[in-house]
C-alpha cells in the first residue's frame, strides 16, 4: 500500500511538470488532473504543442492592419499613405510598386486604368512612383484605410472629396514634394520619395499615427492556419479583364504567391528588378456612368455588388457592402460571413464588366 501510494504521488508529480511545460495544449487542465481518479492517472496523455499553437509576437510588436503580418508598433500605427501610380506604358518601370502592402487597380477615362499603391512603411524608398492624378472614387478608397492620399493632381470631380480628407497635391500646393527623374519620359517622369513626404506631412500638420479607435477593413486569418478555400475553384491563373496593359496573375504553388504580368511581360519594379507578388487577389465588380463631359468614369463603390476572392490557387464567389463613400468595403462569402485574407500582400481589381467581362480564372 505505502509503495501504491508512493507511486500515485510520483505519476502526480510528472503530470503536472508536463501540464505545466505544455500549457493550454495540455488534454487535459492541470484541475482536471487533480481531480482524476487513481485508477485513471496512469493513462493520462500530454500532447507536445503542435505548429498550430499560436505563438504570440515580441514586445513591441503588433499585427499590421494592411497584411497581418508582424511588425513593429511604431510602424503598425502609422496613417498609411496612397500614391497614384502612372500606368501608362510610357510610364514603366513604375518604381517602389514592390513595397506597397495593398493596392488597388481602377479604370479611369477610356479603357485606362490607374494604381494606387498604399504603404504603411515608406521609410528607404528614395523613389515612388511615377505619380498621376485622382479620380473622385479615389479619396474613399484612402479613406477606408485611414490614410493620406498623394497624387499628382484631380479630376475637377474630385475636388469636393479632397477638400474632406488628408492630401498631397503635387501640382501647386504641395509642388516641393515632387521632383523630376531623367530615365522617364517627360509626362511620365514626377517622383517623391520618403524624406520630401514626411516633411509634407509635418508642414501641413497632417496627424502621423491611426486613431486608437479605428477599426481596419480586413480581417486575416490566424498566421498559422492559412485560409485554402477548400470548396473553392481552381485559379492558377488570373486574368482581371483590363485591356490597357492585359495584367493577370500566374499562382507559384512554391511560395503560394501570385506572380503578376501586364503589357505582355513579368511586372517587375523599376528599382529592384523584384516582379511584383501578391497573396490575395479581390475582384470586385461594380457598374458606373461617365460624367457629364463624358470622358470621366463615375464608378458606383458604394451599395452592393458581386466579386470574386482570390488566396493559396483557389477562387471563391464573394459579395462586396459599401454603406457610405467615407465607410469601409466589407466582402463577403455566399454564407454571408466576413471573409478572411491571408497575411501577405494584396491586390484590389475594381473591374466595370459592362466595360469589360468579368474576370477570368483558369
Amino acid at each position: 500500500m505505502k509503495n501504491t501510494t508512493k507511486l500515485l504521488s510520483v505519476l502526480l508529480l510528472i503530470c503536472s511538470v508536463f501540464a505545466s511545460a505544455c500549457g493550454n495544449d495540455a488534454a487535459q487542465s492541470q484541475s482536471d488532473v487533480g481531480n482524476t481518479s487513481a485508477a485513471t492517472i496512469a493513462e493520462v496523455t500530454i500532447p507536445a504543442a503542435t505548429p498550430t499553437e499560436p505563438q504570440g509576437l515580441p514586445d513591441g510588436y503588433m499585427y499590421s492592419y494592411l497584411t497581418g503580418l508582424p511588425v513593429a508598433e511604431e510602424v503598425g500605427r502609422l496613417r498609411p499613405l496612397g500614391f497614384q501610380i502612372d500606368n501608362e506604358r510610357k510610364a514603366q518601370p513604375q518604381c517602389a510598386i514592390s513595397r506597397a502592402d495593398v493596392v488597388y487597380e481602377v479604370p479611369i477615362e477610356a479603357n485606362e486604368v490607374r494604381l494606387t499603391a498604399i504603404f504603411q512603411d515608406i521609410s528607404g524608398l528614395d523613389r515612388i512612383g511615377p505619380l498621376r492624378s485622382c479620380r473622385s472614387y479615389h479619396p474613399g478608397i484612402l479613406a477606408e484605410f485611414g490614410g493620406i492620399l498623394v497624387h499628382n493632381g484631380h479630376s475637377k470631380y474630385a475636388v469636393e472629396k479632397l477638400n474632406s480628407c488628408d492630401d498631397i497635391e503635387l501640382v501647386n500646393k504641395d509642388y516641393e514634394a515632387q521632383f523630376r527623374s531623367s530615365d522617364h519620359l517627360t509626362g511620365h517622369n514626377n517622383f517623391t520619395n520618403q524624406e520630401k513626404i514626411e516633411k509634407r506631412i509635418e508642414y501641413r500638420k497632417f496627424e502621423r499615427n491611426l486613431s486608437q479607435d479605428y477599426t481596419y477593413k480586413f480581417l486575416f486569418a490566424d498566421e498559422n492556419q492559412r485560409n485554402n478555400l477548400e470548396n473553392g475553384r481552381p485559379a492558377n491563373k488570373v486574368t482581371t479583364g483590363f485591356t490597357q496593359n492585359k495584367s493577370y496573375f500566374v499562382y507559384n504553388e512554391q511560395d503560394g504567391l501570385y506572380y503578376r504580368y501586364a503589357w505582355g511581360k513579368e511586372h517587375v519594379d523599376g528599382d529592384t528588378g523584384e516582379q511584383i507578388a501578391v497573396k490575395n487577389i479581390i475582384i470586385e465588380y461594380c457598374s458606373y456612368h461617365l460624367e457629364d463631359d463624358r470622358s470621366n468614369k463615375f464608378i458606383n463603390t458604394v451599395g452592393t455588388g458581386a466579386g470574386a476572392f482570390v488566396t493559396n490557387g483557389k477562387v471563391v464567389d464573394i459579395t462586396w457592402e459599401k454603406e457610405g463613400y467615407w465607410n469601409n468595403t466589407h466582402y463577403y462569402y455566399e454564407d454571408g460571413t466576413e471573409i478572411k485574407l491571408n497575411p501577405g500582400k494584396s491586390w484590389v481589381c475594381i473591374v466595370l464588366p459592362k466595360m469589360t467581362g468579368e474576370s477570368v480564372f483558369e
